[in-house]
């Protein structure tokens, strides 16, 4: 990821190009992990999803505010 951040800088079309072929690289091991089986992939991503957006609650309600000098974390995307 350093090396996309320095072309990203350099070249902004080539990193956004680098980081498609990635993700593609990424949506294809989730594909094949689960068999091809595209609905069983997206279930365990959307329950991975979940998960995780349970955690982020769990630690916004124990983590005080100075603790990341006002950084909040939040559920949605900004």
């Amino acid at each position: 990821m350093e090396i996309l951040k320095e072309i990203e800088v350099v070249r902004p079309q080539i990193a956004e190009k680098l980081a498609e072929e990635a993700l593609r690289g990424e949506v294809d091991a989730v594909v094949a992990f689960h068999d091809g089986d595209i609905r069983a992939a997206i279930t365990t991503l959307l329950l991975d999803c979940r998960h995780l957006r349970l955690q982020l609650a769990l630690a916004e309600r124990g983590m005080s505010c100075g603790m990341a000098r006002g950084w909040r974390p939040t559920v949605e995307r900004v």
